[in-house]
């Protein structure tokens, strides 16, 4: 009997996670941080441009917890977190990508789920001094409604 309440229970958490994912696009955000380790970069906030005025609005941003190195080469753990500043989806992980021409650069493809607005985003690096400006880059990441 026991069992199978625990798998009634791990069944319905499935699901609601399963429609939580739905209900939310996922995107990605392929990131180059040129001064990853010498900036001590820990995450980046993620902006929507506004399609009227093409002024930034806050979306929110996306924590980096760590790098961790396994047999399959090295993995940033991070997690993202809503614009009331709440954790959103993770931590997750994804694989770091490192050029040796630039040893304090790394490069990753994070996944995001948009709470928004389908839209163009850009993003800006932050530490404990504060947030760098704005990606002259851009990126169109679906939304809420498709």
């Amino acid at each position: 009997m026991r069992k199978r309440s625990l798998r009634r229970a791990v069944t319905a958490a499935l699901l609601c996670g399963s429609a939580f994912l739905m209900a939310c696009p996922l995107g990605y955000l392929r990131v180059l941080i040129p001064d990853y380790l010498t900036s001590d970069v820990r995450g980046i906030r993620i902006y929507r441009i506004d399609d009227a005025t093409g002024e930034l609005a806050a979306a929110g941003h996306i924590e980096f917890l760590a790098i961790e190195a396994g047999k399959d080469g090295e993995k940033l753990k991070y997690k993202q977190f809503n614009l009331a500043g709440d954790p959103w989806f993770g931590p997750i992980y994804t694989p770091v990508i490192r050029d040796p021409a630039q040893p304090a650069a790394i490069q990753v493809t994070l996944a995001m789920l948009n709470q928004l607005p389908a839209g163009m985003f850009k993003i800006a690096s932050y530490n404990q001094y504060g947030t760098s400006p704005p990606s002259t880059g851009q990126t169109f990441i679906v939304g809420e409604e498709g």
